[in-house]
């Protein structure tokens, strides 16, 4: 006999009185465009795609059908976690009832730093951005444009946040929909420009050519910047509390998200190799100042490059909104669960909106913004914190990838299927750690590359933080112990207790493990 721990039906857990987040404001469309958004896709295909190229050459539209894959994959395993657990709780609550409880606020406490490093960085890249149009030849006045604009990115995309889901998913949607219509339309153009340049010989290793990293090598070398781009694409997990129809909409999000930006990379970065010129591509970096895509939309459009500008700009506030609408809703869950201060679970009176978690995100931001810009530069802080959103996200993801075959093994054996729910997560985690080893500069594969300072302080600060969430999960299990299975128990009606308790009295020969009653079954 197997006994199901878990129901479809389960209530999404949104809180009541100072608590109450905005249940189903948030439409397939909005979360979609959030995960989207969050993943910062003409940011990410100018800077993140493109670095790139100095490792896989010509062939980098083959290293990105590389990433693309595996990072597909490991949405799939997340999203088959969503279709059961719909919190706020993301994927720390996925961990948490996959594997323990503790683990889970392990991952729901560092979540929300990934996300909160996104802030400054976006901040930097609005800022130089601005900075470096209106005074290209730096000195008092940039410092002044870059300090202002970065802010500015902070205060509007903080405001989309303040007045609740509905308007920033809103938002979300309009500002992912211009940065993907501007870069692809450029893409097409160049496309087109490179006429009988075009070739499928860059998905092949043929054009593989930047000095050390020939063949194959480059291009897994390629990928892992492509990996990169892609965090951002679970951010939809978070926001099942306030999504309509969460066990439907919010795996198809995460899913759809990664598959629609992946093709989307694909385009630019084939683009780019025949415009540039594949036996070229590896010098791209160093084209028009390492604003490429700029210079070519110069090159192109003419004064119509201030579009490119613009959806540049536009790709910060879009990911800077979506990156704090994911990580907001981590810290008020914790706080809900009574993990961490209840204050950070307050919400706006109108607008349900966590407003003294979205203070306290933006607040940090700003101070990290500022300070990070001043005190290297903002170039070698963009970097620093570019880098520090890749090593504390990319063990999260690999830890919420691997809690599908955990959690459908342990508590949904008869709907387990091999493909599905083991294969296609772990292959998936297979293709992210090299990206990590890159982050956290372990020199372990020969194309990680040794980190400048400052940005080779991300991975121990990455380490802080870990150890900082465990030491937090520790106080909390011996003190508050009911906080961490709360965390990992949201979305869960009576009835999957009940299933619980049964499931102590099953008989011994059942394959179901059994589990501690929680302490609102006890109550009964």
């Amino acid at each position: 006999m197997t006994t199901s721990l878990e129901t479809n039906d389960a209530p999404v857990d949104v809180g009541e009185g100072e608590q109450a987040l905005a249940k189903g404001s948030i439409s397939l469309s909005g979360v979609l465009f959030v995960s989207i958004a969050t993943m910062a896709p003409g940011a990410g295909l100018a800077y993140s795609i493109m670095t790139g190229s100095l490792f896989s050459g010509g062939a980098l539209p083959l290293a990105v059908v590389g990433a693309t894959i595996g990072c597909v994959l490991v949405a799939v395993g997340i999203a088959q976690m969503a279709k059961h657990i719909s919190t706020a709780g993301g994927l720390g609550s996925f961990v948490g009832r996959a594997f323990h409880p503790a683990l889970g606020f392990v991952i729901a406490f560092c979540a929300p730093m990934f996300y909160l490093a996104a802030l400054p960085y976006l901040a930097l890249v609005f800022g130089n951005l601005i900075a470096a149009a209106v005074f290209p030849d730096g000195g008092t006045s940039y410092t002044i444009a870059w300090v202002v604009a970065g802010l500015a990115c902070l205060l509007l995309s903080g405001s989309f946040n303040y007045f609740g889901a509905s308007f920033s998913s809103k938002a979300g949607v309009v500002l992912g929909a211009l940065e993907i219509v501007v870069l692809l339309a450029l893409s097409v153009h160049m496309i087109i420009s490179a006429g009988s340049h075009n070739t499928v010989s860059v998905f092949t290793t043929e054009h593989a050519n930047a000095e050390g990293f020939g063949g194959m090598s480059g291009v897994i070398a390629g990928s892992v910047f492509g990996f990169l781009a892609f965090i951002g694409f679970e951010a939809g997990a978070p926001l099942a509390a306030e999504t309509k129809n969460p066990k439907r909409n919010v795996p198809r999000a995460i899913v759809w998200s990664a598959i629609i930006v992946g093709l989307f990379y694909i385009i630019g970065s084939y683009a780019a190799s025949v415009y540039f010129g594949p036996g070229n591509l590896f010098d791209f970096m160093n084209f028009n100042a390492g604003d490429g895509w700029i210079g070519m939309a110069k090159n192109l459009w003419g004064a119509g490059w201030i579009l490119m500008l613009v959806a540049l700009l536009n790709s910060s506030v879009a990911c800077a909104n979506g990156a704090s609408m994911a990580g907001t809703r981590h810290i008020w869950a914790m706080a809900h669960a009574g993990a961490i201060p209840k204050i950070f679970a307050k919400t706006h009176h109108k607008w349900r909106s966590p407003v003294v978690a979205i203070y306290f995100m933006f607040g940090i931001g700003a101070v990290a913004t500022v300070v990070g810009g001043l005190l290297w530069g903002p170039i070698p802080s963009l970097g620093l914190f570019g880098t520090l959103i890749a090593v504390i996200a990319l063990p999260v993801h690999m830890l919420a990838a691997l809690a599908c075959p955990v959690y459908y093994w342990r508590f949904r054996r008869s709907e387990f299927k091999v493909v599905v729910h083991l294969i296609i997560p772990v292959l998936g985690v297979l293709f992210l750690i090299p990206g990590f080893f890159v982050g956290a500069g372990i020199r372990v594969f020969s194309f990680v590359p040794e980190l400048s300072w400052p940005i080779n302080l991300a991975a121990p600060i990455s380490l802080g933080v870990y150890l900082l969430g465990f030491v937090i999960m520790a106080y909390l299990m011996v003190k508050k112990p009911d906080a961490l299975r709360a965390l990992s128990d949201h979305g869960h009606s009576g009835e999957d207790a009940i299933a619980v308790e049964d499931l102590a009295h099953a008989h011994p020969h059942d394959h179901t493990p059994s589990v501690k009653p929680n302490a609102a079954v006890e109550a009964h």
